[in-house]
């Protein structure tokens, strides 16, 4: 199964869960989760929401009955989706931590001793690394010392906890995503006001496409950051079937649909008849006619090269100048692409990947009055087939006899038919 994500609206970890669990029917196995991690009083509830007219489904993590974003609003914090945020102390580890403060080896140890499959617990043990090094590089601290805030709160362990079990549900075969809102402005953190996205996010995301967005608000958290991070998805759009959607609340309901939407797809089934292909193409206005001759083509064939060929093209400044393009599959690409550098003067050569639909073809060899000559037989869709004579053959026969190939490729054919 190929995953897509969409995070037109940001991404995190609660959002991820509100998209997925239905569609992997994994609702109930997350509302276990605080059980299993030995959470007391923490629960998960999932309902339906809208955001901007759309039905969404939520995934909202309770302390002692209360949702964490309910907390936070209380104090006049700006949360959007319900993030994470971590920094480092020099302290040692002896003192007590509330439920919101752990440290990167507490979190460890909670997931370490859970009731978990080897599965989650290997790819939660990879989301928390992957975070609590980037605070580490932000903060300049060795990784034992770092310590969560919000990221050590019961709502996170339970998102990217849950963000595990799904992801070891699911190993998707291939996972692509469009770019990633971020946001803008600045969010308020239990360690000051940080500009958006926060270090850590910023860390994460580090080689992704993102954008601000049209709204001043955080939306992408550090938690659906590393969750992204980890499924490092590619940001090409190949062509997809659609056989589920999901979406995942937010939890604001701002003026565009606060909502990660994630699709559950399949490659289209190719075609017998189709096949990949590479088509490499360079312009050339500085070599000499004779370079040009039949053996650059030739050369490109023996190379492997399924076809190649020449088109006058006038180049800038009125230069005349030749397109060289060579089709061939994507597994000699490299090696044709290095050829036409090294022998030809051009500094780069495009290549266009793409598929072409081929015939069946077949060969034979009949028997005529000029001898055996060689045939290609090609199958067309409605089931009746093309007969062409082998040139090289036709002409060998036509120079023994003294004759025009022609007559050789007209014997060839009707040899042929009247063995059928």
């Amino acid at each position: 199964m190929i995953l897509k994500l969409e995070p037109y609206s940001g991404i995190s970890g609660d959002m991820f869960l509100g998209a997925l669990a239905p569609l992997l029917n994994a609702e109930a196995d997350i509302c276990a989760l605080p059980a299993k991690l030995g959470l007391a009083h923490v629960e998960v509830h999932f309902t339906d929401v809208i955001r901007s007219t759309i039905r969404c489904r939520k995934a909202t993590v309770t302390v002692g009955g209360t949702a964490p974003e309910e907390q936070d609003h209380a104090h006049h914090h700006d949360h959007d989706h319900g993030h994470g945020h971590g920094h480092g102390h020099s302290h040692g580890h002896g003192h007590g931590h509330s439920h919101a403060h752990r440290s990167y080896t507490d979190i460890v140890h909670l997931i370490q001793h859970a009731d978990l499959t080897e599965g989650t617990r290997r790819i939660a043990l990879d989301l928390f690394r992957r975070l609590g090094e980037a605070e580490s590089d932000m903060h300049g601290i060795p990784l034992d010392e770092v310590h969560f805030h919000e990221v050590g709160a019961e709502d996170a362990i339970v998102d990217l906890v849950g963000a595990a079990l799904l992801i070891d549900r699911l190993q998707p075969e291939a996972v692509y995503s469009s770019p990633v809102c971020v946001g803008s402005g600045f969010v308020k953190t239990a360690h000051g006001r940080l500009p958006v996205p926060a270090p850590a996010t910023q860390k994460l995301l580090q080689g992704f496409p993102t954008f601000p967005g049209p709204l001043e608000m955080e939306m992408t958290t550090p938690t659906g950051a590393v969750i992204l991070a980890a499924l490092n998805p590619s940001f090409t759009q190949p062509t997809l079937i659609c056989d589920q959607t999901g979406l995942g609340a937010g939890t604001r309901d701002p003026d565009q649909p606060n909502a990660l939407r994630l699709s559950l797809c399949r490659a289209p089934e190719a075609s017998e008849s189709d096949e990949s292909i590479h088509l490499l193409q360079c312009n050339l206005d500085n070599i000499t006619p004779e370079d040009l001759g039949s053996d650059l083509l030739q050369d490109l064939l023996d190379a492997g090269a399924l076809d190649a060929w020449l088109t006058p093209i006038l180049m800038k400044k009125g230069r005349p100048g030749q397109m060289l393009e060579v089709l061939c599959t994507p597994e000699k690409s490299p090696a044709l692409s290095t050829h036409i550098l090294q022998h030809l003067p051009t500094l780069g050569i495009r290549c266009l990947p793409g598929t072409r639909s081929i015939l069946q073809r077949d060969s034979a060899t009949v028997s005529t009055s000029y001898g055996e000559i060689n045939l290609k037989i090609h199958h067309l869709p409605n089931g009746d087939i093309r007969v062409f004579p082998e040139y090289e053959s036709c002409r060998a026969a036509a120079l023994t006899h003294g004759i025009p190939p022609r007559d050789v490729r007209l014997a060839a054919i009707a040899a042929f038919y009247s063995a059928s």
